[in-house]
């Protein structure tokens, strides 16, 4: 498109999307049957088009990233990989509320990291499962791991729940970034030349974290070997790099893959943004899924949603107001919105027992406190618990939250959440009455749904779940170049 014509086809699309929504709101339902005319012409409206199909795959740096994708051995102390917390089998996260990282062990259903141990508390007639730390060398991470689904996409701009990992205006690639120290502050990691896309500078990140892969100076790893990355101070990210790099090129299986993925490149000349954009690779090629109803409708299939999906979906453009901020594509703004969902547990300043969301990783401002980058919908079925920090385990009750999110922060049962993090939940009135001082004005006015027009909703969020979303499990190896044991997700999906 010209992009001189670019303002009047917003223009436009604003129009005919205000004139659906009044008609919308002039009832208090909707039409009795939404036609696949109005469907298609809400989606041209809202610049909603196909996602990017994943590249023609290059089979060394296919297998190349599968196999770190998969590994144990780039966690710091050869306990955690990718998988641990993205597993093909839990829809490429892990299915919790909060993720748990490096120095963990498994407890009937669960991962625990180690200081952590199971007690029964009585509490009146009842008795609740819940957790003791005794100087646990690392807890559990303040927010849970995102999805990976459609995230090669070339409309990415961000990465994280707090959107650290941005692309800058010169096409390169930066990440926001917390000092662990007595000054703590923020800082910019640049990314360097050769990372590829926005997918792997994310992938460059985890592996610094000591909480999420790479542990601490005096932690021996699972095989009893001394963990060399741990030892690295914080903020030497090039040193971490090279340091995983040398134990990578000290496994045969591994030098014999990157030669293969990279056979231009000496192998001392390699840095692990090679093994990122591998690992992007691979993620890209295995978690583009475009077979979902809502795709297959994108792609011309108008039989594709079903009756109430489509009025759903109108719902979604209309009345409801969902693609306010799940606009798109990817169906997420990629801004941040405080949406009134309750602090549980402290944030990644280890200075505040809130998390108070991007307000930490960007010059946001504290009037952005408690906001959250808009989550994708791709695949959101299968990908409770909902919210940052597992908030809701359903999508029925994430979605009627944003119909009343200062009631819903007002009477939150905590017990709807896993029994470690139920008393971590913030009651506190002077954190209830920031929060909801600082509630994103997009949810002004808050839409007036009825039972029957949120079952509509529903049905349309499912129509954007890709049937092979449950079918992954192919992806996983038989075994990995290291011969460590693969670490697989806790609990498992049904």
């Amino acid at each position: 498109m010209n992009p001189s014509a670019r303002p009047v086809a917003r223009i436009a699309a604003v129009i005919i999307a205000g004139a659906f929504l009044r008609d919308a709101m002039a009832n208090d339902t909707p039409a009795a049957t939404a036609t696949v005319a109005e469907i298609r012409e809400l989606l041209s409206a809202n610049g909603v088009v196909p996602l990017d199909p994943p590249p023609p795959r290059d089979p060394a740096k296919w297998e190349l990233g599968r196999a770190l994708f998969f590994d144990p051995v780039i966690g710091g102390n050869r306990d955690v990989s990718c998988a641990t917390c993205h597993h093909p089998d839990t829809a490429t996260a892990d299915g919790r509320a909060r993720a748990v990282g490096t120095l963990s062990y498994v407890d009937g259903d669960r991962r625990i990291p180690l200081g952590f141990r199971l007690v029964e508390v009585a509490a009146g007639e009842r008795v609740l499962t819940g957790f003791k730390r005794g100087g646990a060398p690392h807890g559990f991470t303040p927010r849970n791991s995102p999805d990976l689904f459609n995230r090669g996409d070339s409309a990415w701009t961000t990465m994280f729940w707090d959107s650290r990992a941005h692309r800058k205006e010169d096409g390169g690639f930066a990440v926001n970034a917390m000092r662990i120290t007595k000054s703590p502050g923020l800082y910019q990691v640049e990314m360097p030349a050769e990372v590829e896309n926005l997918l792997a500078a994310q992938a460059m990140m985890p592996v610094l974290s000591n909480d999420e892969m790479r542990g601490a100076k005096g932690e021996t790893g699972a095989t009893g070997e001394r963990n060399e990355v741990g030892q690295i101070p914080g903020q030497n990210e090039e040193q971490i790099w090279a340091a995983l790099m040398d134990r990578l090129l000290g496994i045969p299986g591994y030098r014999e893959l990157f030669a293969k993925a990279y056979p231009e490149k000496a192998v001392e000349s390699l840095h692990f943004a090679h093994a990122a954009n591998a690992i992007a690779s691979f993620e890209t090629d295995a978690f583009t899924l475009l077979d979902s109803p809502f795709d297959r409708f994108l792609a011309g299939d108008d039989s594709a949603l079903d009756t109430s999906q489509r009025e759903g979906a109108k719902l979604f453009y209309t009345k409801a107001r969902c693609a306010a901020c799940h606009s798109g594509k990817l169906f997420t703004d990629q801004l941040a919105h405080n949406i009134g969902v309750i602090p549980i547990g402290p944030g990644p300043d280890p200075a505040e027992i809130v998390d108070f969301g991007i307000a930490h990783r960007s010059n946001a401002g504290l009037d952005q406190k408690f906001a959250f980058r808009t989550p994708a919908l791709r695949n959101v079925a299968l990908t409770a618990p909902y919210m940052h920090n597992g908030a809701y385990t359903t999508l029925e009750a994430a979605v009627r939250h944003h119909l009343q999110p200062e009631r819903s922060l007002d009477q939150y049962d905590p017990t709807q959440l896993e029994p470690e993090f139920r008393g971590a939940v913030h009651d506190d009135p002077l954190i209830h009455r920031d929060l909801k001082r600082t509630l994103s004005k997009t949810l002004r006015p808050l839409p007036r749904l009825d039972d029957r027009e949120v079952d509509l909703l529903l049905a349309f969020l499912h129509s954007l779940t890709a049937p092979s979303a449950s079918q992954l499990g192919g992806l996983v190896p038989e075994s990995v170049p290291s011969g460590l044991d693969l670490i697989g997700p806790l609990p498992p999906k049904d």
